[in-house]
């Protein structure tokens, strides 16, 4: 592997895992999984779609029903109320256990690819340099720049890595300093008013939503 690609790939590979690291694994995870039920339409994801849809319209119907004088026609839209509510709960659950199987997944092939790349580039190159430094400036740390077995006077492979990985983790972090407090800056138009919603939920199906 020549240097100058040497240089290149191990910069880029750091540079995508400080990437990586600030914006998290996690959220990262959670993006791809919206992007993939986008995509393949999940089955699962449309099926609560539409169950949340029919309690919302249930609801509604069932508020104009007065369980008074129309008891009977009261009691059988509750049923199917309470009979979709608890579709709805599992369909929840369904895709609750699927989306933490995907980010997990998802997870661990980020983790495996950043540093099993990292792992075979050290392996693989342990003993080349990748550029050379005049001795007479690094005289006292010569050794340490060489680590662990590339030749005296060049600065190896782990080494530039490590470089490498403080100086993007540095320029992230810098980053994030001065961007969040732009972004977190209020507009100067006032958010629209959140109007009160049209029927109170059940605690059961508030929390599963």
């Amino acid at each position: 592997m020549a240097s100058g690609f040497l240089i290149v790939t191990i910069f880029i590979l750091e540079a995508v895992s400080s990437l990586i690291d600030g914006i998290g694994y996690g959220a990262i995870a959670k993006m791809l999984w919206s992007t993939y039920c986008s995509i393949t339409g999940n089955k699962k994801a449309l099926e609560r779609l539409q169950l949340k849809d029919s309690i919302i319209q249930l609801r509604r119907e069932l508020r104009t029903v007065s369980s008074v004088d129309e008891f009977a026609r009261w009691a059988k839209m509750r049923r199917r109320l309470d009979a979709v509510s608890s579709k709805f709960e599992q369909a929840s659950s369904d895709l609750a256990i699927e989306r933490t199987a995907f980010e997990l997944y998802v997870n661990l092939v980020l983790r495996a690819a950043i540093y099993g790349l990292r792992a075979l580039i050290n392996i693989y190159n342990y003993r080349r340099a990748v550029f050379y430094v005049p001795e007479n400036w690094f005289y006292p740390v010569l050794w340490f720049l060489s680590f662990p077995a590339a030749p005296t006077g060049s600065v190896s492979v782990t080494v530039w890595a490590l470089a490498c990985n403080r100086v993007c983790k540095h320029i992230a972090a810098t980053f994030n300093r001065v961007l969040r407090p732009i972004a977190q800056q209020p507009t100067d138009f006032p958010a629209p008013a959140q109007s009160a919603p049209v029927l109170a939920s059940t605690p059961a199906l508030g929390a599963a939503m």
